[in-house]
């Protein structure tokens, strides 16, 4: 089996710099959105009902561009999508100055910048649909060190210049994106990727454990969107500086990559349950060891957690969702898992902190949400007990 790390031919490059590239703008503005609109003097509930909207916007707008690539061509929708969120998070700073401006921004810079990397995965599994010896995984690989080069170079220059700098880094990163990406069209096959769907909705839902599932998912998704969007704003009352903040949140993205091999080698030599407990009670200690910690240079050490907490879980929840859906419907049960977990857990997740975070800091919400884990994991460990049980009394 080839390496990630290996140097392919020039196509396969190409998209590895357009991962990369296209995750440094995200690891630029994501992690330090909610410290921005802190900065700008919004209250726990703004910031959380603000930075929910690019997940909602995602998830309703996502099936629109989706229709308009099938369209007009991928490559030419995310072209423009790149280009129009490039220029809208040059001008963010500038048009962004109240409650309402700064959601309306928010709201039109969501429109073009979420379908960017959708639009990417899609272009990369219709090229690797005819490609032997080059994967998807090996591929996405890339997009982990650009997120953290992209958080470490923000939290350096923040410093210096303020946290209008998120936007103008994203923007910079955008644009060496497009650049890279201008040589892909000539590898883009016809082969259609798979794309969100919910045609075997009904049927789907009608099994209880697999809907047991995706709750458990959204619960565990709302508890991680505080460590994944309110993380800078924690460490900022601890008594971080940016430039340790910028390097939590690059070990954070940096811990994952170890991560896509072992998940690999869990699942050959256990089941895609046994791996999931792993990741949620590695969430639970994950938000218990911020509620504990008042130290900003513990935190980098915590965030190589991150592994753990979300590659294991989003990898073995593709594969739990595979095993437990029939082959006719498990395009509509992967689009449920992105749709819980990106979707209603990032959005809910964000409203909830927001608000909490009113009247607690954020060490509490932390511990708050770590309580909700710990009793997520043991409901999802007696789940799966059931489950077992009933399998082995259908045999004998």
């Amino acid at each position: 089996m080839k390496s990630s790390f290996t140097i392919g031919n020039k196509e396969s490059n190409l998209f590895r710099a357009v991962f990369f590239f296209g995750f440094a703008s995200l690891g630029c503005w994501m992690p330090n959105f909610n410290l921005w609109l802190e900065d700008k003097g919004m209250s726990g509930s703004v910031m959380g009902y603000i930075s929910a909207i690019p997940w909602l916007v995602m998830l309703v707008v996502q099936p629109f561009w989706g229709v308009m690539a099938d369209k007009k061509g991928k490559m030419l929708c995310f072209n423009i999508a790149v280009l129009a969120a490039a220029l809208l998070f040059a001008v963010f700073p500038f048009v962004a100055k109240g409650k309402f401006s700064i959601g309306s921004s928010t709201f039109l810079l969501a429109l073009f910048q979420t379908p960017v990397l959708p639009l990417l995965d899609s272009l990369t599994l219709d090229y690797t649909a005819r490609q032997q010896n080059t994967s998807y995984s090996n591929l996405r690989f890339w997009g982990a060190p650009g997120f953290g080069t992209g958080a470490l170079l923000t939290g350096l220059l923040t410093e210096t210049y303020g946290s209008d700098v998120v936007f103008y880094l994203g923007a910079a990163f955008l644009f060496i994106t497009w650049i890279a990406a201008r040589g892909l069209a000539l590898y883009i096959s016809s082969v259609s990727a798979a794309d969100i769907s919910f045609k075997g909705l009904r049927q789907t839902l009608e099994n209880k454990l697999l809907l047991s599932f995706l709750i458990i998912v959204m619960v565990v998704s709302i508890a991680q969107s505080a460590s994944s969007f309110f993380l800078t704003v924690y460490m900022r009352e601890i008594g971080a500086s940016s430039s340790v903040t910028g390097t939590a949140i690059g070990i954070q993205a940096l811990s994952e990559l170890p991560f896509y091999f072992i998940a690999a080698w869990l699942l050959r030599k256990t089941s895609a349950d046994n791996v999931l407990q792993i990741a949620i009670w590695g969430t639970a200690v994950r938000l218990l060891l911020y509620y504990l910690n008042g130290n900003p240079y513990m935190v980098i050490g915590i965030e190589t957690l991150n592994g753990v907490t979300w590659t294991l879980l989003w990898i073995a929840s593709v594969e739990f969702v595979n095993h437990k859906v029939p082959a006719a419907w498990r395009t509509t049960g992967q689009s449920l898992l992105w749709a819980m977990y990106f979707g209603a857990g990032a959005v809910l997740g964000n409203i909830l902190t927001g608000r909490l975070y009113e009247s607690l800091p954020m060490r509490q919400i932390f511990g708050i949400f770590s309580v909700v884990v710990w009793a997520v994991a043991v409901i999802f460990l007696f789940l799966m007990r059931v489950r077992k049980n009933k399998s082995v009394a259908m045999q004998q």
